[in-house]
């Protein structure tokens, strides 16, 4: 997918104004302009080479949980301007200072929830209705599924970062996969500059919808994983 260079005068506004506000929040280890473009920016637009994203329906409504500084759920933003995004973070001061980063870039498309997934998954203006559900360094997958499925509606996809040693984690999210009808549908490799290495993004399509128990207390996915 091709960026405009309009859109990289804006992601690099964007390394800029996260800078600004990780030298008085820690949103992320990266705290150089070159870290940060490579790490967090070139990291989160891989989601761009996926089939599943290019074909996103006109004013798709897509999803970051546990955004944290705002990556992928600002890139995406940006470069995708036709798709309405929101990112859900359980941090305040990390909801706030995206906020302030979308406010400053002047993104039309974004906004912003505060909360935890297992709440938030089981509110009926939030579940079973996003066309695309990101995650990026949130959890193993056992986890991460039960945290994403609940708010991807039937069809929609789930997308997350990994590194390319997931062997374990695919086959302890085997259940998870099972129980909540996210079913692997593609693995994409891509490598970033430097010595930043190999990574993939796992696609996952939900094909029904999620099981009413699910997702289950807070805490519990991750103290009592799906395997």
């Amino acid at each position: 997918m091709e960026i405009t260079p309009e859109q990289e005068r804006q992601l690099h506004a964007l390394v800029e104004a996260f800078l600004e506000e990780n030298a008085n929040i820690n949103l992320s280890a990266f705290r150089t302009p070159e870290s940060c473009w490579t790490g967090n920016v070139l990291d989160s637009l891989s989601a761009l080479d996926l089939e599943e994203v290019q074909r996103l329906p006109e004013g798709a409504q897509c999803l970051d949980i546990g955004t944290g500084g705002g990556f992928p759920l600002l890139p995406l933003a940006i470069c995708l301007p036709q798709h309405s995004f929101t990112g859900l973070d359980a941090t305040q001061k990390k909801i706030d200072a995206i906020g302030r980063i979308a406010s400053k870039l002047g993104l039309q498309n974004v906004s912003l929830v505060c909360g935890r997934t297992e709440e938030l998954g089981r509110q009926e203006d939030l579940r079973d209705r996003f066309d695309c559900v990101t995650a990026r360094g949130l959890a193993p997958l056992n986890v991460l599924l039960e945290y994403a499925a609940p708010f991807t509606r039937p069809k929609g996809h789930i997308v997350a970062w990994k590194s390319m040693t997931i062997d374990q984690e695919l086959t302890e999210s085997l259940l998870a996969r099972a129980e909540l009808s996210s079913h692997l549908v593609h693995r994409h490799a891509y490598e970033l500059p430097a010595d930043y290495g190999k990574r993939q993004l796992l696609v996952f399509e939900k094909t029904a919808k999620t099981p009413k128990k699910y997702p289950r207390e807070i805490g519990v996915p991750k103290k009592q994983p799906l395997i």
